[in-house]
């Protein structure tokens, strides 16, 4: 199989599919203050600096180029992810012009007791793409991935284009990106793998307000400039529309929102990410929404640092 045509790992690891559509590691730290402290698992969210699976098989069948294959069983003991246990399957092309991956994943188990969302027997099958035909400057992105549930067929898919204009002062990058998400799809174990945005989509929405990833067609738009090696700074633009809406709350969860941020590399293991965000809902909690008392433009401020080992 050639050098590296073969990995076999087990333990407590991270695990990412693809761009994290599906799988971006055991996310979702949710703290002691959501049903009294019986999820918790230390808080930070989908920020957590612990990503990892619990319990792990995974044999890796290629090398970086050309077809490629995993062949994992992943066990989760996290409870806000009903603490499922799932078998997948990838098969992937990767060439200079980009990658093109099948993925195939079934939960095959999940404790009763957190399984709130019925995730027991889902079955899931993607097919995704990304890369940049040959042009540097270029970004072309997508996924489509169909699911079987108890509940019946869902789906959830995005198309997205980028380009750096990377003769001009401070590289600008411009990005726009599409995706709609049907009405009981379970977004599972997504997460942010490139960038801010990746799938935590607004760091309004996705941490407080929702959408989170079901129900929902998102607009994004993103630009980045870099006026040194180690400084990025950024802006984007959301708008969340519900698919379904109801009467009863938390049914209409549209809305827009803008995040404006900065990304400094201080050295090689410390990083500072301050950002400012701006969500405006279209309902309150009293009309569909999930925001107390009005739908009054929220404004939010954080300032992250990471260190690496």
């Amino acid at each position: 199989m050639g050098k590296d045509g073969l990995d076999v790992s087990v333990g407590r690891q991270n695990v990412i599919i693809g761009d994290g559509f599906l799988i971006a590691g055991d996310a979702l730290n949710i703290g002691k203050s959501f049903l009294d402290g019986a999820v918790n698992r230390g808080g930070a969210y989908y920020l957590t600096g612990r990503k990892a699976f619990d319990e792990t098989a995974v044999v890796k069948i290629g090398g970086t180029q050309g077809l490629r294959s995993d062949l994992m069983w992943l066990k989760s003991d996290n409870p806000a992810q009903g603490k499922a246990e799932i078998v997948a399957g990838t098969l992937e092309n990767v060439q200079a012009l980009g990658t093109i991956g099948l993925t195939y994943l079934k939960v095959v188990d999940t404790d009763p007791a957190y399984d709130f969302v019925d995730r027991d027997g889902t079955r899931t099958v993607s097919l995704r793409a990304q890369g940049n035909l040959g042009h540097p400057e270029l970004l072309l992105s997508g996924e489509y991935a169909r699911q079987n549930r108890n509940e019946g067929d869902e789906s959830a898919w995005y198309l997205e284009s980028g380009w750096t204009f990377s003769a001009l002062p401070w590289r600008p990058a411009l990005s726009y990106r599409f995706s709609r998400f049907s009405e009981g799809y379970d977004p599972l174990f997504y997460g942010n793998v490139r960038a801010l945005g990746t799938w935590f989509q607004g760091e309004v929405a996705s941490n407080y307000s929702g959408p989170f990833s079901t129900n929902a067609r998102i607009h994004q738009i993103g630009l980045t400039l870099s006026p040194t090696d180690s400084v990025a700074l950024g802006v984007l633009g959301y708008h969340f529309e519900t698919l379904s809406k109801t009467a009863s709350a938390f049914a209409n969860l549209g809305g827009n929102e803008l995040d404006v941020y900065a990304m400094w590399q201080i050295n090689a293991h410390l990083s500072a990410i301050p950002l400012v965000g701006f969500y405006k809902p279209e309902k309150d909690i009293n009309n569909g929404g999930s925001q107390l008392d009005n739908s009054h433009t929220n404004v939010y401020a954080q300032l992250l640092l990471q260190a690496k080992f």
